[in-house]
Parts: structure tokens; sequence; C-alpha cells
């Protein structure tokens, strides 16, 4: 603007200039031509020529300024950055791919990093393991003397034929259970989950550890149930008795008794379990709608998002998947950040073939898990990914996050052999479960206990 400013100036000095040279010309013409009719049209022509070509001056002296303010603003642009050249572009795409390469490696890092702590540990939970099991070996060797031949356990040391005992710790019944077993050969077939409900019920009944339910009854289950599937059907049934012994469920007379629930359940019937589950989840959420506290309010939609995951569990038992799925999301919606719900739901979308779903559900439970409260979920997570990237053909990602799922299952035993002693007792138990199935529920319900306690 100063520049233009001062331009201006100087066209007005120039041009009082030219006015004074023409003032000269016209009096020298008029002196020259004095005492002539034609001075005065002379002067007027003289007068307009020199108008014209002040004007043409101004025209060019303003042309050369507005070319000038023009490149001003052009170089003043390019230099404030908003006008890059194509050096420069070229120069920040490679910076970009720079720093990409930078994070990808970064996160290889990390991910090897991780692999080897958990590998870490899997040794040392091996180890101690190991050690466990030697202890109680030794500890029993000193309680009962069973039959020749009787291998450790393989389940985290602490699972051992004793607790395949009838009335657990008694000698002369295992004793007796297990004598002769060796003439006996069971050849168990693979069957579904809900046929192996009743064997779930009974061993719980016995106190058996619950690492070894899981893994008898994965023995049992084979291609028809995931390692996921088998922990997720123990911890339901756990779930269903601990609601029923804490009176969490309704006594409404349109309602099946918890006792008959149970013993449907043994029978492979899910739907009185799946009533009272209804029943109890549509309580909390009324119970949470009327609470005021936001924080009181969110404990409850967790607590009816549990209850849901255990509905869900039951009913992916029945014929029709869609109401597995439905009950799983119905647990995200009351409580987002439930990491068993999105376990649950990333199976139930796997089994229904929806693989982009499925893999948006593993990797939020990748994302917020915790190895030490959820590791099940976490090692079924990497197994099921894994599936998903082999079929993918990045067999180097599938291979390493069968590796973390491996590790977990080994380290628990659920994949290992049951022994052929054990798997005579077992076929001993199923066949006899049915008929002590009643007492069996009655304990695991502590309805004895209730009757004595209503009699006295």
């Amino acid at each position: 603007m100063l520049k233009s400013i001062v331009i201006f100036a100087s066209i007005t000095r120039l041009s009082s200039a030219i006015s004074q040279n023409l003032n000269g010309m016209a009096t020298f013409f008029q002196h020259y031509f004095a005492g002539t009719d034609n001075l005065r049209v002379v002067s007027i022509i003289l007068l307009l020529l020199a108008f014209v070509l002040f004007l043409f001056l101004i025209v060019i002296l303003y042309i050369k300024s507005l070319l000038s303010f023009i490149k001003e603003n052009e170089s003043g642009f390019g230099s404030s950055g908003g006008g890059r050249s194509v050096e420069d572009q070229e120069l920040e795409k490679e910076l970009d791919k720079e720093f990409e390469r930078d994070v990808n490696m970064a996160r290889g890092y990390a991910q090897e990093a991780q692999a080897k702590t958990v590998a870490k540990k899997q040794r040392a939970l091996a180890r101690d393991k190991k050690e466990e099991e030697q202890r109680k070996k030794q500890e029993n060797a000193q309680m009962i003397q069973f039959p020749n031949g009787v291998p450790d356990s393989f389940f985290r040391g602490n699972a051992s034929l004793q607790e395949f005992d009838w009335k657990k710790g008694r000698k002369g019944e295992l004793d007796e259970l297990a004598a002769g077993l060796g003439n006996i050969r069971v050849a168990p077939k693979s069957k579904p989950l809900v046929d192996v409900l009743g064997l779930i019920i009974n061993m719980l009944g016995r106190d058996i550890d619950v690492g070894k339910i899981a893994q008898t009854v994965r023995s049992r289950c084979g291609e028809f149930a995931s390692e996921e599937e088998v922990i997720q059907t123990i911890e339901a049934v756990q779930n269903f008795i601990s609601l029923a012994n804490n009176g969490r469920f309704s006594s409404k007379n349109l309602l099946p008794s918890p006792d008959s629930a149970l013993m449907a359940l043994s029978n492979g019937d899910t739907g009185p379990a799946l009533s009272l589950m209804e029943d109890l989840i549509n309580t909390m959420v009324d119970k949470a709608a009327q609470t005021n506290m936001p924080q009181k309010r969110d404990i409850v939609f967790l607590e009816a998002s549990n209850y849901a995951c255990t509905f869900g569990t039951f009913a992916s038992m029945e014929d029709d998947p869609s109401l597995a799925v439905s009950a799983f999301e119905l647990a995200l919606e009351l409580s987002p950040k439930n990491v068993n719900a999105w376990s649950r739901v990333g199976d139930a979308y796997a089994k229904s073939k929806a693989d982009s779903k499925a893999v948006w559900a593993y990797q939020n439970v990748m994302s917020s898990a915790d190895q030490d409260t959820y590791p099940h979920q976490i090692a079924n997570a990497n197994q099921k990914l894994a599936q998903y990237f082999e079929k993918q053909g990045d067999m180097q990602k599938a291979a390493q996050m069968y590796q973390i799922s491996n590790a977990y299952y080994d380290v628990i035993g659920i994949n290992a052999r049951l022994t052929d002693k054990e798997e005579n007792i077992i076929g001993i138990i199923e066949t006899q479960q049915q008929e002590s199935m009643s007492s069996t529920v009655n304990k695991l319900l502590n309805l004895s206990k209730k009757k004595l306690g209503n009699f006295m």
C-alpha cells in the first residue's frame, strides 16, 4: 500500500512537470503564431494532444504498479507455505512414509515383546504347575494307594483321580470304583454341549475341580464345541446355581422353580432356565431405570449385562442362533465395556458367518481386556482371529496368534487327553448320573439345609 502511494505521488510530480513544459511550448507557439487566425485552433490541438499523452502515461504506470503488486503477493503467499512447490510435497510424502515405517516397526517390536512376556509367564506357570503336581503326587501317595499305573493329572496340579470319587476323600469307595477298570475300554463319542449339561452338573455336585470338568467336557464334545464354549458353559451353569442359592430368581406362579430348571438343564432342556434368567434381566433393567445415581445405575446395568451373557450361553444351545446373538447384543447395550459380552457376541457372529462383525468384536476384546482378569477371553480372541487371518492367507500373523492361544490352553490343560482310567471312571459316572441327579441338584441348591431351617 505504501509503495502504491509513493508511485502515485511520483506520477503527480511528473504530470506537473509535463504541464509546465506544455505551457512553455504553448507560450512559444503563441508568440510564433501571433497575428495568425489559426492560433486558437493550434493551441486547442496541442492541449488535447498533451492530455492524451498524459492519460496514456498514467495507464502505463498503473498497469506497471498493478503487475508489481501481484508479483509481491505471489511471493509472499509462497513464503508463508500456502503454495508449496512440487519438491516440498514430495519431501512431505517421503517423511510420511518414513514415519509410517517407524510406527510399524515399533508396533512389531511391541508385539514381539508382548509375545515374549506371555511365553515367559506361561513357562513360569508351567514350572509352578509341575512343582505343584509333584507335591500333590507325594501327598496323595501318602494318603491313598491307587491301583497300579495311575498317571499324573494334566490340569493345574490340583486335580487328580481322587476328585472323581463319589464321596471325596473316602479311600474304600474310590478303590471299589476303580477296581478292575483295567479290563474296561470306554470309547466315547463326540456330542453337542447340550448333551453334556447333565455331566457338568453331576461333576459340580461332586466338588470336582472346574479345570478337570472342562478337560472332560472338551474330550466329550470334540469338534462340537471350542475351548471357550466349554469354559463359558461351565461358568453359565455355575452362575445359575449361584443365583438360585442367593434367592435372585422370582417366585412367581408362572415361573419354574430353580430346582426344576436345573433338573431340566441336566436333561438338555434350557427352556425353564431361560425363563428364569429373562425375568431376572427384566427386573434388573427396571431397577436400573429407577436408580437416580449414575454410578449405581451403571453397576446395576453391568450386573444385568452379565445375566444376559448367561442367558445367551444357554440360548446358543437352541436351534435359533438369533436368540443368542440378541442376548449378547443386549449385554453390550446394557454395558458396552463388558469384555465377556464382546467375546460372546464375537463367537455368535462367527457362528452366523458374519466375519467382519466377529473380527470387530474380537479386536475390542484384545484392546480392552486385562490379561489377569480375562485370560480365556483373550486366548479365544487370539484363536478366532488366527483362524480369520489364516483364511485371508496371512499365515505369519495367524501362527503368532495360535501360539498365544495354544500356550494358554496348554497351561490350563483343557485339551489334554484323559487317561484310560479317567475315561472309564467318567463313563461310570455318566451311566449313573440320572439315578442320583435329584440328590445332586438338592446338594447344589442347598435344598436339604433350607428345608431343615424351615422345619426348625
